[in-house]
């Protein structure tokens, strides 16, 4: 039973369950393997539709509906290049998830300034960054070939994910720094 606190001006105030480490890391470790999961299912999906598109016939777009809908047969180079594409950036975003488990793994443990958590911060920056630039290319090279389906993306359009990539460098340096004094004090004793 939770018995009311005494604050410094003397109001009684109910005290709060405290939110235990373990169980946030237990649901972030639970989050993103579930995202992990659907990540690497869907990338193994995707070469399986194209062989099924490839199996079953060529992929058509239809614009217009009824009498006047006109069927256009989609290359297999556009097929292929959006496959390869989305095969990409899931297979990518997996990676990232699957190093966030190994994050959060040592976090359970205890052992957050674990030196492989600094190795694993700069490959989701990496990652990151790739995905990113995978994408706005991807947009670009859309619009440009394919007039009117989008708008062009501009380069401030990376400033976001370019300081999100700066921001876990950053915090990857922190931890080296952690384990570093981590080190020190173990050997100290």
């Amino acid at each position: 039973m939770r018995f009311p606190k005494t604050t410094s001006l003397g109001i009684r105030t109910p005290s709060l369950p405290r939110l235990n480490l373990v169980s946030i890391s237990s649901v972030a470790g639970t989050a993103c393997a579930v995202a992990f999961w659907v990540l690497a299912i869907g990338a193994v999906l995707i070469p399986s539709a194209v062989v099924a598109l490839k199996v079953f016939g060529t992929p058509v777009v239809t614009a217009g509906t009824g009498d006047e809908a006109i069927v256009i047969p989609l290359p297999w180079a556009y097929v292929l290049l959006v496959a390869i594409a989305a095969f990409a950036y899931l297979a990518t975003s997996a990676l990232i998830f699957r190093l966030l488990i190994g994050i959060v793994a040592t976090l359970r443990v205890g052992d957050p300034f674990h030196p492989q958590n600094v190795r694993r911060l700069h490959q989701i920056g990496a990652a990151f960054a790739t995905v990113t630039l995978g994408v706005w290319a991807g947009q670009f090279l859309v619009a440009r070939f394919v007039r009117g389906a989008m708008a062009a993306p501009s380069l401030f359009d990376l400033i976001t994910p370019s300081f999100a990539v700066v921001i876990i460098v950053v915090i990857a340096e922190v931890f080296r720094e952690g384990a570093r004094l981590r080190r020190e004090s173990e050997l100290t004793i």
